[in-house]
């Protein structure tokens, strides 16, 4: 997932579709955060489109990075940008798949190991032997009573109320 690198850019103000497309996100989405982390937008232009500063660009980051990247709720997001806490994982090494890969390997190295370690069974599985459960009783099927005959009105030869 994208981050945007503050240091590369280069515009004084960027149009609402371009932050949109540098961080991979729908335009509606940045103006869904930008309601809900109540920021204000420094600059309109003439038609009312949004024009974001670079620091409005670093916030947008940061909410990205809490949400998409951490998996942040929006109530902890909000909680960890008032915190100023900065991402603490930084755009190199982000792109450092290797590193990553080797290290998550090591890792899995160490529980394999681990779980060899464990006895493969202990004393109270041993003394406890496994009994199956019971099978439910059978209930045979209950005859169904027939249904009532159905009533009908005697016929008369008078006119009724339909006629």
């Amino acid at each position: 997932m994208p981050l945007i690198d503050i240091q590369q850019l280069s515009k004084l103000y960027y149009s609402i579709g371009e932050v949109a497309e540098l961080l991979d996100v729908n335009a509606s989405l940045l103006r869904f955060w930008e309601k809900e982390f109540k920021f204000e937008i420094s600059k309109k232009n003439a038609k009312g489109n949004r024009l974001f500063s670079v620091k409005e660009i670093d916030k947008i980051n940061r909410i990205y990075h809490f949400v998409k990247i951490e998996g942040y709720t929006l109530d902890g997001a909000k909680k960890a940008l008032r915190s100023k806490t900065t991402p603490t994982i930084a755009i190199e090494q982000t792109t450092n798949h290797d590193a990553i890969i080797s290290r998550l390997e090591q890792i899995k190295r160490r529980l394999v190991q681990l779980k060899s370690a464990l006895p493969a069974e202990t004393a109270q599985e041993k003394a406890a032997p496994v009994v199956p459960s019971p099978a439910p009783p059978i209930v045979p099927p209950v005859a169904k009573k027939p249904a009532a005959p159905k009533l009908t009105p005697p016929t008369t030869d008078m006119p009724t109320l339909f006629d």
